[in-house]
């Protein structure tokens, strides 16, 4: 339950409005200390500082960060128009998160912030002398804080919403999915056979229509060990469910433990990476394969992208066999990620948008060629799969015979044999 509240903190915390509430929180916060260390301060400090300049301080720092923060808004929103009409549209939400860029607009609004305040509180007899001192102290260190945002914003413009920025973005990401995917296969429950499921369990149906875009796997455990029940999950984390489609079967327990089992199983409107793997892997090929339409024409975007997907698939492990090792969550059931879903997820649409560049294609079955390779039998067989698949759309759609034979010299033995 404890690690449940975590992960939620997490995801409230990726949000822009919690950002700036938490920074304009602190502005008070900075305020209320300048008013309690006042009394610290020695008399006849204040001339020789200069805070008879704090008025003017404050209001550089109020004029400023208004016009600050709206060209930076203006630069956000231009940036993400960007990505998403460039790369992917699915790459807008992912770069929304970016929590460089929230702390740069959170710190513009809670400077603004603060300098209003203090210029209210100036007009008042809230602040004597000696509190007048600490105030433009405390004004001095949020200047600097301003000059090192502005400084890091400045930095981080240089690549914010670039192809390479996107990839590697989305690539950190679905590494990030997969290495937690590892470490909790099945999310630390059982694998899940369909035909393993009770008959007497009762379906647990969506309450809407709607993306399953996370799973609160400790919630789910916590709610079967209290009711003496069983949970099998039907529908993982990225499947789209209409209102009344099963999600779960549980076996035992009451309607407290359908109800606990609901809030565990959260659903929205959009596709989320938090615990899918498949969706990142699904946004580089979407990159890839956008590349190489014909208004774009960038093969050298879809045979980076290939690379990219060949070491995020690299770091599969078979959840089945490596889930019995590591189960602890004994009473749920989870049904496993597909090796021949990744695959498609990954290579699908670029196999099929590049079976008329030779150069794609080559590069795609070196790829495949070295998961096939791979030590768990599973990747490497559907690995093998993708190749024949890959392989034989670039026959049929090569009409150049220098090109067919560049691809038969090229394609990897496992797919010519086939």
């Amino acid at each position: 339950m404890f690690s449940t509240a975590l992960r939620k903190i997490h995801r409230l915390s990726r949000r822009l409005w919690v950002r700036v509430s938490l920074i304009s929180a602190l502005a008070f916060v900075a305020l209320g200390a300048a008013k309690l260390f006042g009394p610290m301060i020695p008399e006849g400090l204040s001339e020789v500082i200069g805070a008879d300049a704090l008025n003017r301080l404050l209001d550089i720092i109020s004029t400023s960060m208004l016009a600050v923060t709206t060209f930076s808004l203006t630069v956000m929103v231009s940036v993400h128009q960007s990505a998403s009409s460039r790369w992917t549209p699915r790459a807008h939400r992912m770069l929304l998160a970016d929590t460089t860029t929230q702390t740069v607009l959170a710190t513009f609004i809670g400077a603004y912030i603060y300098s209003l305040a203090a210029i209210i509180l100036l007009s008042t007899p809230y602040y004597g002398e000696k509190e007048i001192v600490t105030l433009y102290i405390s004004t001095l260190l949020v200047l600097v804080l301003i000059v090192f945002v502005i400084l890091r914003w400045i930095m981080h413009l240089q690549a914010f919403g670039s192809l390479v920025d996107t990839t590697v973005r989305i690539e950190r990401r679905a590494q990030q999915a997969f290495e937690a995917r590892m470490e909790r296969p099945c999310l630390g429950g059982h694998a899940l056979d369909p035909g393993e499921i009770p008959g007497a369990a009762r379906p647990l149906r969506a309450d809407r229509t709607a993306y399953v875009q996370a799973i609160y796997e400790d919630s789910l455990q916590a709610a079967a060990e209290e009711h003496d029940g069983r949970i099998y999950l039907v529908a993982p984390v990225g499947r789209f469910v209409h209102e009344g489609e099963t999600i779960a079967h549980l076996l035992g327990g009451n309607e407290e433990m359908d109800e606990a089992a609901r809030a565990a199983i959260h659903m929205g409107e959009l596709r989320t990476d938090e615990q899918d793997p498949r969706f990142a892997l699904i946004m580089l090929s979407e990159i890839g394969s956008k590349a190489l339409s014909a208004g774009i024409n960038d093969p050298g975007t879809a045979i980076d992208v290939i690379g990219r997907i060949g070491r995020v698939i690299g770091s599969y492990r078979d959840e089945i066999a490596h889930g019995r090792e590591k189960a602890i969550h004994d009473r749920l059931w989870v049904v496993p990620l597909d090796p021949h879903d990744l695959m498609q997820d990954g290579f699908g649409a670029m196999a099929r948008d590049g079976a008329a560049q030779v150069e794609v294609l080559i590069s795609m079955l070196k790829t495949l060629e070295a998961l096939g390779r791979h030590p768990d039998a599973a990747i490497a067989r559907a690995a093998r799969d993708m190749a024949h698949e890959a392989l034989s759309r670039g026959r049929a759609a090569l009409d150049f015979e220098p090109d067919r034979d560049r691809l038969a010299r090229a394609a990897p033995e496992m797919a010519a044999r086939r």
